[in-house]
């Protein structure tokens, strides 16, 4: 390839690369990705995606990378090319700004017409008695200005406000940047998992959602206590687990978590986002016999073997299931008399109607019982939480500094002309030119006021 080719290639490359258009389809591509990232449930378990998607869906879901598109190398090069087109992006138009930011040089000869914004004054007297007047009004009305040497004006004077907006869009694309670090950061070096703890037991292991366990960095977790309160139709109102968490065998903090008030120790964060009844720690039953109409209440514990009161019989409650078919708790209670077979049948503590069911002289019912409640929690540790909110801060500075700040200029040329002055006052706004407008009357009127003075 000839040279002079090589050259416009490379150069159509580059413009190529800190195109506006080419950061417009990288965050079309990417929204669009991140959709698909969040409807379709990442780094779950083949058995769950396979409840939903056919095999065929499902192996091209895995091959497309879009069951852990986070950590895909397509993502993370989509990725690095908006971060490459945002540096050279801004490095391609800072010299630009920077000679905008940094310039105090008056404008030349021709460019003063071309201002939207002139006056012109002839007030008596030379430049240079005038020179301290017009520097005063215009301190005092716009801001304080800086004295410029500029042939073949005898004087020349510049005062500009929020020459810092011009910064605010580099801001923006920086913290961007940082965002995206952030991100990559908790991507990277951070986790998601659950973890289901009953009163009283220590977890010391999270489960994540691909069915890896990793081990908490040096301290285990232990559920004191899990309290649950309900509305009066029956929904749980607040669930709360008391946490306490060991390191080296000693507890170092205790506090209670609920919905939205977690608990954060050495980067990790213990969310309250389920629970459930893991067992039943006692029960009341009930025991009436047929015909009879004798009903006894006999308290009792899972597994324990409990006498009939009067020597009828014997009972076990052998099992408890939290949900039984969608009947709700349900006790599996083994009987047992005098030269008969066991007999197995259950207890529903919702559905009292069952009682005249069970295959015996007698009806069982659950009076009352105390549930052992197992506490789900949601593990995270993020790493780059931190960084990302940097990023969030720089780029609320960064909004306000682009549509709310505007760099504003104003100057004053005064020249010598027949043994009086010519004042000649030139203005310009990057943004927002009708408050501009507003501001350059007034400084207008304060002139003509002291025109009028003299």
């Amino acid at each position: 390839m000839p040279k002079k080719e090589e050259k416009r290639f490379f150069s159509s490359l580059w413009d190529g690369l800190s195109s506006l258009q080419l950061a417009i389809a990288l965050l079309i591509i990417l929204a669009g990705a991140s959709i698909f990232g969040t409807v379709i449930p990442q780094n779950a378990s083949p058995e769950e995606y396979l409840r939903v998607y056919k095999l065929t869906t499902y192996k091209i879901l895995k091959i497309l990378g879009f069951l852990d598109m986070y950590h895909t190398r397509w993502f993370h090069f989509l990725l690095a090319l908006l971060s490459f087109n945002l540096v050279v992006c801004s490095l391609k138009r800072l010299r630009i700004t920077l000679k905008l930011f940094f310039s105090a040089r008056p404008p030349e000869e021709g460019q003063w017409k071309t201002f939207p914004f002139r006056k012109n004054y002839s007030p008596k007297g030379l430049p240079a008695d005038c020179l301290g007047q017009y520097r005063e009004t215009l301190a005092r009305v716009f801001g304080r200005p800086k004295v410029l040497e500029s042939p073949p004006a005898d004087y020349q004077l510049l005062a500009e406000k929020g020459k810092y907006s011009r910064l605010g869009v580099y801001l923006i694309h920086l913290s961007i940047l940082v965002i995206l670090a952030g991100a990559l950061i908790g991507s990277s070096f951070g986790f998601r998992g659950n973890v289901n703890i009953i009163e009283g037991q220590i977890a010391d292991r999270v489960i994540l959602r691909s069915g890896e366990k990793i081990q908490l960095p040096g301290f285990n977790v232990k559920l004191e206590k899990f309290t649950v309160t309900f509305y009066p139709s029956g929904a749980p109102q607040e669930f709360k687990s008391m946490l306490t968490i060991f390191e080296g065998g000693r507890a170092v903090a205790t506090e209670p978590i609920r919905v939205n008030h977690p608990l954060t120790y050495k980067g990790i964060s213990f969310y309250q986002s389920s629970y459930g009844v893991a067992d039943v720690e006692n029960a009341v039953l009930a025991i009436k016999e047929r015909g009879a109409g004798n009903t006894v209440t006999v308290p009792t514990q899972m597994g324990v073997r409990r006498e009939i009161p009067g020597g009828s019989g014997a009972f076990v409650l052998a099992r408890f299931v939290p949900d039984l078919q969608g009947l709700g708790p349900a006790f599996e209670v083994v009987f047992s008399e005098s030269n008969q077979p066991l007999v197995n049948f259950w207890v529903f503590p919702n559905h009292p109607e069952f009682e005249n069911r069970q295959p015996l002289r007698f009806q069982f019912s659950v009076k009352e019982y105390k549930p052992i409640y197992y506490s789900g929690l949601q593990v995270t540790k993020d790493p780059g939480v931190g960084v990302v909110w940097i990023g969030c801060f720089l780029m609320v500075i960064g909004f306000y500094m682009t549509f709310f700040m505007s760099h504003r200029r104003v100057w004053i040329k005064l020249t010598g002309k027949s043994g009086g002055t010519l004042v000649e006052i030139v203005g310009a706004s990057h943004r927002d030119r009708t408050a501009f407008e507003k501001k350059f009357e007034k400084i207008d009127q304060a002139i003509q006021e002291l025109q009028r003075k003299k």
